[in-house]
């Protein structure tokens, strides 16, 4: 039989390491898009010259931003609290 060894090019060693890795990258891709919309959403309203549509435009774009912050806040903070709760390490690299 031939005994013939796969290197691990990888640098996780399991499953759980992948996960926890991509769970981080979600997080903070989410964050930063939510950023830059509100960003993006403050240049709109600056640029809007006092036209009413583009205020609301530039409003609700805001408003959207926020939430959507607020709700990947919230994510963050709940699996922190089931990581306190159960003993267990979701989101690896984050520790406070």
């Amino acid at each position: 039989m031939l005994d013939i060894q796969i290197p691990n090019l990888s640098p996780y060693s399991n499953l759980s390491g992948l996960i926890d890795a991509l769970i981080q990258l979600a997080f903070f891709v989410a964050g930063l898009f939510f950023f830059f919309t509100f960003l993006v959403a403050g240049i709109q309203w600056i640029s809007a010259g006092g036209d009413p549509k583009a205020l609301q435009a530039a409003r609700g774009r805001m408003t959207n931003a926020v939430i959507g912050l607020i709700i990947v806040v919230a994510a963050f903070a709940i699996t922190r609290i089931v990581e306190q709760v159960f003993g267990i390490s979701i989101t690896g690299g984050f520790k406070f």
